[in-house]
C-alpha cells in the first residue's frame, strides 16, 4: 500500500481479532477464572462476559480513533506514534494468547486464530516499515515496548475494572 493508508489495516485486523474473542470468550470465562491461582481469582472473579465485551468495544473504536486522527493529521508525530504503540501492543498480545493457549487451555484460545494469522504477520510488516520508512524517531520507536508491556497489562485491567460498574 502507498504512504500510509497502510494504518487502516489497524483497526480493521483488531475488529476482526475482537470479534473473534467476543464470540468465544463466554464459552473460555468460566474455565479461565477457575484455573487462576487463588491470589488472581479475588480479583479477577468478577469478571463477566459483558465487562470483557465492552472493554473489547472500547478497544476497537479507540483503535479506529487513533487512526482517524493519524490519517487526518499526517504530520503528527504523536497520533502516528500512538497508533504505532497500539499495534505493538497488538503485537505483545499475540504471545499472550500462544502463551494461554499452551499453558491454560493446552489447544484454542478466544482470539488465537486471528492473533496468528493477521496479527503477528501484519504487526511485523507495520513496525519494520515504520522503522524503514523513519516514520517516528529512533527515541519514540525504541519507547514502543516498554509503552506496550503497561498498555497490555495494566491498562487492560484497569479498562476491565472500570466497565465493572455496567456488570
Amino acid at each position: 500500500m502507498s504512504d500510509r493508508r497502510v494504518l487502516w489495516l489497524v483497526p480493521l485486523f483488531l475488529l476482526l481479532h475482537n470479534a473473534e474473542e467476543a464470540l468465544f470468550f463466554p464459552r473460555y470465562l468460566p474455565f479461565v477464572l477457575a484455573r487462576l491461582p487463588a491470589a488472581w481469582r479475588a480479583v479477577a472473579g468478577p469478571i463477566t462476559s459483558g465487562q470483557v465485551w465492552l472493554a473489547l468495544a472500547i478497544v476497537t473504536l479507540v483503535g479506529l480513533g487513533l487512526t482517524v486522527w493519524a490519517r487526518r493529521h499526517p504530520d503528527s508525530r504523536t497520533a502516528l506514534w500512538l497508533v504505532l504503540l497500539l499495534q505493538t501492543t497488538v503485537l505483545l498480545n499475540v504471545l499472550w494468547h500462544v502463551a494461554a493457549a499452551v499453558v491454560l487451555f493446552r489447544g484454542y484460545a478466544p482470539g488465537l486464530v486471528t492473533a496468528l494469522v493477521l496479527n503477528l504477520p501484519f504487526s511485523v510488516y507495520l513496525i519494520r516499515r515504520a522503522v524503514r520508512e523513519r516514520w517516528v524517531g529512533r527515541g519514540p520507536l525504541l519507547a514502543l515496548a516498554p509503552a506496550a508491556l503497561l498498555a497490555h497489562g495494566p491498562m487492560l485491567s484497569a479498562l476491565l475494572l472500570l466497565t465493572e460498574r455496567w456488570r
